[in-house]
This record gives C-alpha cells, sequence and structure tokens, in this order.
C-alpha cells in the first residue's frame, strides 16, 4: 500500500467498486516473479492514474487471517493526472482526503490511525530539536 500526501497532508485513498466497498490506500497485489516496488508503483498507476516514487517503509500489517502482510510505503507522485480509469474495474472513486472515510477497509483504519499517531511525536520532536529516537516521517 501506499501513503500519498498532498501539499495540505491529505491522504489519497481509492474507494472499491465491489464488495463492502470499502475506502483503502492505493495498493495491491504482486504477481509472482514481480518486484516489491514495481508492484507497488503498477498498483497504484492502475488504480490512481499517478506515476509514483516509492520511499521508506513505514509499516507492516500481519493479516494472519488471510494468510499474508501487508506493506506500507511512503509515495510521492512524480507525474500523471489524478482519475479513475475507464478500464479499472476496480476502483469506483479517488480522492485526497484530510480525514478516513468511516467505511473505510481495516487495514486503511489501522494505517491511518499509527499514521496519524505519529504526527504529533514527530512535530514535538522536531520543535524541541531532539535528535536520537525521534521519529522520522518522510
Amino acid at each position: 500500500m501506499a501513503w500519498i500526501e498532498d501539499p495540505e497532508q491529505n491522504v489519497l485513498l481509492v474507494r472499491q467498486s465491489a464488495g463492502f466497498k470499502f475506502w483503502t490506500l492505493p495498493g495491491g497485489k504482486v504477481k509472482r516473479g514481480e518486484a516489491l516496488i514495481k508492484a507497488l508503483k503498477r498498483e497504484v498507476f492502475e488504480e490512481t492514474g499517478l506515476h509514483v516514487q516509492i520511499g521508506s517503509l513505514l509499516g507492516v500489517l500481519d493479516r494472519r487471517e488471510k494468510d499474508a502482510i501487508t506493506l506500507l510505503f511512503a509515495a510521492v507522485a512524480t507525474s500523471g493526472s489524478l482519475k479513475v480509469k475507464r478500464k479499472q474495474r476496480e476502483i469506483k472513486e479517488v480522492s485526497f482526503q484530510a480525514s478516513l472515510p468511516e467505511k473505510a477497509s481495516p487495514s486503511a483504519k489501522y494505517f491511518w490511525s499509527a499514521r496519524r499517531a505519529l504526527v504529533p511525536a514527530a512535530a514535538e520532536a522536531r520543535a524541541s530539536g531532539e535528535q536520537g529516537d525521534a521519529v522520522r516521517l518522510n
């Protein structure tokens, strides 16, 4: 999954078109033999129309009930335009959001709360000039 913020610190979310129609962070599955970063770039482009540069790993969610893990990476849009592609059947809507919609996926809820909890701690550390154990946000 990709954590992409706009200049106002709104986060890019996609709304699924099937199942529970959750809002979630862009991303998807890695194909057999596909590199992880290449897969994330592909999925983000397919779902949002944006080309992105992938940054550091921000979080890991152990999804035992699905025999999977979900990884969250920082990402920055480098080109493209925000839109749902006509042939895209998985995603219904794409937008930057200031708050997490009520109907969000479990993974989006987990990463949203984890990332938002870090923001005040990082800001406080920067304001006090702390080094060392300060939380680094990309």
